[in-house]
């Protein structure tokens, strides 16, 4: 998953090349990590998004593209469900308090 945020991983492929059953990986996963395969994916495209938000310039739709996403609004849908607030507001914070 690390080495390639683009790919569009599921439980089932994950566990083949583990050499498991997609039951026993995805409890060994969650055993290990305390949350889901897919969870956990999507825990690490949102940190890796916000530190391409922190360190570059790029939109939040190239930003998207990079990390996983279709579109900067599905992105944005998911960073808002978890971190309460947009992409664009979160970076305008960051930016705010480095700033002071």
């Amino acid at each position: 998953m690390h080495a390639d945020l683009t790919h569009t991983w599921t439980v089932a492929e994950l566990a083949r090349i583990a050499g498991m059953s997609r039951s026993a990986f995805a409890a060994a996963f969650h055993a290990k990590a305390g949350e889901t395969p897919l969870s956990y994916l999507t825990s690490w495209r949102l940190y890796r998004a916000k530190t391409l938000l922190r360190d570059t310039p790029l939109s939040v739709q190239e930003i998207a593209v990079r990390v996983g996403y279709e579109t900067g609004t599905a992105l944005s849908r998911v960073f808002t469900r978890r971190e309460g607030v947009s992409p664009g507001a979160w970076r305008r914070e960051r930016r705010r308090l480095h700033a002071a």
